[in-house]
């Protein structure tokens, strides 16, 4: 959503939007006033508000024309994510929230992450684990899994803080049925005469329990059932490696590493 979640019925509609706002606020808090903090993939800037205390500033490649994004306030930075044009060390925390989906090669987009932020510094990460088809022609992965963070992050210098899931079992399933019924209502859109007629009756028979009934019923178990293997996404609080050497950049704005290709080294790209 391009705006905070504040009422019951669009947390109803919206309820991992409503999670990871307030993840995003529990964090925010954490970071002492005055500190630099970029919004990446700011969107909307939605979050302003919340860093009344901090100097917020924003990026977006801002290309994306569509129903989902709307670009509502002036973007800082408006250049791809993976050249920032902005000194090392600049900022005090990244906010960067369900984008990863969206760039070619997030895991250099974490080496950009550790360059702009200062040693200590802070990132506040969200995406998807299985997400559909959004943002076209903007999307380029289904998701990350735990482990995707647990292996990438600490390679790009990066020590995890904390790692938690959003959405369980039950509300994949929710989110996967009324994914069903926009893809069986797009699809009756081509049909004609009866067969339309049978459809729409068809469909509206489900209409109230997938959009009512069992989205107010399966997240509900989600409680008694483990996210392990079935997540919606995942909120990652990180920290910028105060022993990270960086020492220079290629003409592109990549970083690299004079321990590059050693073993476990955070800028090696090799698995």
């Amino acid at each position: 959503m391009d705006k905070l979640i504040e009422t019951r019925k669009e947390r109803f509609w919206h309820p991992e939007a409503w999670q990871r706002d307030q993840w995003v606020k529990n964090e925010t808090v954490k970071l002492a006033p005055g500190s630099r903090v970029l919004d990446a993939g700011a969107g909307a800037c939605k979050y302003r508000p919340l860093f009344d205390h901090c100097r917020y500033e924003t990026q977006d490649f801002c290309k994306y024309q569509g129903p989902l994004v709307k670009y509502l306030q002036p973007i800082d930075y408006i250049c791809d994510i993976l050249r920032i044009p902005v000194a090392d060390a600049s900022f005090d925390a990244i906010l960067c929230t369900e984008v990863f989906e969206h760039v070619v090669d997030p895991v250099a987009v974490l080496g950009e992450f550790s360059r702009l932020l200062k040693p200590g510094g802070k990132l506040f990460l969200t995406a998807p684990t299985a997400a559909y088809v959004h943002m076209e022609p903007y999307h380029y992965y289904s998701g990350f899994t735990q482990y995707w963070y647990e292996y990438w992050l600490p390679r790009r210098g990066f020590s995890i803080d904390k790692l938690q899931s959003y959405g369980g079992p039950g509300r994949f399933a929710v989110v996967s049925l009324q994914a069903f019924y926009t893809s069986w209502r797009a699809a009756e859109q081509n049909a004609h005469g009866l067969k339309r007629l049978a459809s729409l009756a068809g469909r509206m028979l489900t209409k109230i329990p997938i959009h009512y009934v069992l989205a107010w019923l399966l997240p509900r178990f989600d409680q008694h059932l483990s996210r392990d293997q079935v997540c919606v996404g995942h909120m990652v609080t990180a920290t910028r490696s105060v022993e990270m050497d960086l020492l220079a950049h290629h003409s592109s704005g990549e970083v690299v590493s004079k321990i590059e290709g050693a073993p476990g080294s955070f800028l090696n790209s090799s698995p």
